[in-house]
């Protein structure tokens, strides 16, 4: 027993060790946040130039370059190859840090060498800034298709007193990574130094002002790595439903009216896109008729929008835009007034236990984030419910410019369509089976289904007279995490309320009783106390020593005895009276066998008919003699022979 106890011991240990040998690979493969430098293109303009940027040459810049500031990305990602000649990058989880960190050289530089100066022009590359540039303007643009941009962050005097600029300016969307996204930064900056000019030359001795205006492009795309997968759900996957329609709101009002769109509306007759959700297994749908989306193992659910417009010639009429929406909110969502500029996406998420988090806006999402004709992903979804609301101003320049407000909204919901728990041993880490017993004690894992009902039942196991019974300790709900030590039978019935199946019913026993270990084997109690009345001996592995039965010896049969007849050969009477006095030699007999079935065979294998008309003529010969003449004693026992014989 001891030497068991110690065997356990070791076992478990090296489960252990294995273990944590597993976690520490598993925590050297996994991906981990990286700070990446990147380097762009640099550029040169003079004086009066507007940095038409798309119009120049660049010069490639190394680290040695990069006066101004240093560009750099951090996140848990990696890098694979180019995407359209620029950097590109994997995230594996999170989202991504942009920063661009300022250096001091062109600030603390002398007169007479390059130092930074203010720029009180406006104007990069065609776009017309909101304020001077000043000591350095820093832009973010985003695309998705790398080719027409839009225009996320602009900073400007950069280095000024009163700046805003903070090193780290801009994270990654959700939105834009599942997409695969381009991004731009561009920073402009003046600088100037003083030359001397020679007397000799000019006849003038002084010095000589030099200006150049200077701009830093850097771009890189990023995707998140389970999009980049073969798994990542496809915009034509199946099943898929529309959801939400548009409603006229008013001016101005929040996005809360709800006025009917009549043939006089100019938003009468079409649509500016189509919402869906695909990548689920089953819906069925809620009291109020709105959808739940039921999703198994590998299932990604996914909200996508396909733009139908053009967003500067809506329903193909030069006089109807998507107008920049500046002064913006949402009265539902409470958001205050913003810039919501040419269409506000909003998602409101609200987890299992019924906390509701601060809705996500993205801003201008009709310009940036959608393609006319294209299925735009908005975002992956797991448990939980959902609210979208798409917020937008059209502008109708046909006679006197008119304002009016349009929403989309829908709300739906997501559940993991499994009815399963599973229990984990709380020290090797091991998921255990149905049926199956550790000492340790497990914790219970539903596997990030939040709105599963879960109930466990505890039994002990007592000995009543001899006789094993159960006694129930409890039966109550089971909690995500939650764990049990204590030593006894734990049975769990799971029930999915969404999908009608039936529950799932799992049983776990804690401890290191021999009984638990014969019902862990599969044995009932029945079983156990049937095997113990019949004076079995339950061992401590939890099986059953049966007890020992006397063997009875074999009764012994008694052969069928052999009757051995010998019979003389045919011979004179002269000849038998001279055997009289002598014993019949071997070769003068005939040995018949008669078995219990009187079957007579010979030693020989001779055929029975033979031996049967061999017998006759000798019985006939010995007739013969009696009648003839008088035998002796010894012819009166042969004579007596053959007629026992005969009989």
């Amino acid at each position: 027993m001891k030497g068991q106890k110690i065997g356990k011991f070791v076992s478990v240990m090296m489960v252990i060790f294995i273990n944590v040998m597993v976690l520490d690979i598993q925590l050297t493969v996994c991906a981990k946040e990286i700070k990446e430098n990147i380097y762009g293109d640099y550029y040169e303009f003079d004086k009066n130039s507007k940095y038409e940027i798309s119009d120049s040459v660049a010069s490639s810049m190394t680290s040695a370059d990069a006066m101004y500031g240093r560009f750099s990305i951090k996140g848990n990602m990696k890098a694979i190859a180019d995407v359209k000649g620029v950097p590109a990058y994997e995230i594996q989880d999170a989202n991504v840090q942009i920063v661009y960190k300022l250096n001091a050289e062109y600030v603390n530089a002398s007169d007479d060498a390059w130092h930074l100066i203010d720029d009180k022009s406006k104007a990069v590359d065609g776009m017309k800034l909101d304020s001077d540039i000043l000591s350095g303007a820093v832009i973010l643009q985003t695309s998705l298709t790398g080719d027409s941009w839009i225009t996320e962050v602009v900073y400007t005097d950069v280095r000024g007193e009163e700046s805003e600029y903070i090193t780290n300016f801009y994270t990654s969307r959700d939105i834009q990574q599942v997409n695969g996204c381009y991004y731009r930064i561009i920073v402009v900056y003046e600088l100037s130094k003083e030359n001397k000019v020679d007397k000799s030359i000019t006849n003038w001795a002084g010095t000589k002002q030099e200006y150049k205006k200077c701009a830093e492009v850097y771009e890189f795309y990023l995707i998140d790595s389970s999009e980049n997968s073969a798994g990542a759900t496809k915009a034509t996957a199946t099943p898929r439903k529309e959801l939400g329609t548009k409603v006229n709101t008013g001016k101005d009002n929040g996005y809360s009216g709800n006025e009917a769109i009549v043939n006089k509306d100019p938003h009468y007759g079409w649509d500016i896109g189509t919402f869906f959700v695909n990548g689920y297994t089953r819906e069925t749908v809620d009291y109020a008729g709105n959808p739940i989306f039921l999703k198994n193992v590998g299932d990604r659910v996914t909200l996508w929008f396909n733009l139908k417009e053009d967003i500067t010639c809506l329903d193909g009429k030069d006089n109807l835009t998507i107008y920049e929406d500046v002064n913006g909110y949402d009265q539902y969502f409470e958001i205050d007034k913003t810039n919501f500029k040419r269409g506000a996406l909003i998602i409101s998420y609200t987890d299992y236990e019924g906390k509701t988090y601060n809705p996500v806006i993205y801003t201008d999402y009709l310009a940036a984030s959608a393609r006319t004709g294209a299925n735009t992903k908005v975002e992956l979804f797991e448990e939980g419910d959902y609210e979208v609301a798409l917020n937008y101003e059209i502008k109708d320049s046909d006679g006197v410019d008119s304002y009016t407000n349009y929403r989309i909204y829908f709300k739906f919901y997501i559940r993991n369509g499994n009815c399963m728990v599973y229990p984990f041993d709380t020290v090797t880490g091991a998921e255990l089976a149905d049926n199956a017993i550790t000492e340790n004690g497990f914790r219970l894992d539903m596997a990030k289904s939040r709105y599963l009902t879960i109930d466990v039942k505890k039994e002990i196991v007592k000995s009543n007279a001899g006789v094993y019974v159960t006694d129930e300790r409890f039966n109550r709900p089971a909690k995500d995490g939650e764990t049990y030590s204590d030593e006894g039978i734990y049975t769990f019935s799971v029930k999915n309320l969404y999908t009608g199946s039936e529950p799932t019913t799992k049983v776990v026993y804690v401890g290191d009783s021999s009984i638990l270990r014969a019902m862990s084997a599969g044995q009932s109690l029945e079983e156990i106390n049937d095997l113990i009345a019949q004076g079995a001996e339950l061992q401590e592995d939890g099986s059953f020593l049966m007890p020992k039965v006397e063997e009875e010896l074999p009764e012994i049969t008694e052969e069928p005895k052999t009757e051995t007849v010998v019979e003389e050969t045919e011979e004179s009477v002269s000849q038998v009276e001279g055997k009289e006095n002598r014993e019949p030699e071997e070769e003068d007999k005939v040995v018949l066998e008669v078995n219990s079935d009187n079957a007579v065979v010979t030693d020989d294998g001779t055929s029975p008919l033979i031996v049967f008309g061999a017998v006759a003529i000798v019985l006939l010969i010995c007739v013969l003699v009696a009648v003839s003449k008088k035998v002796s004693k010894k012819t009166d026992a042969v004579e007596i022979a053959s007629e026992e014989a005969d009989e």
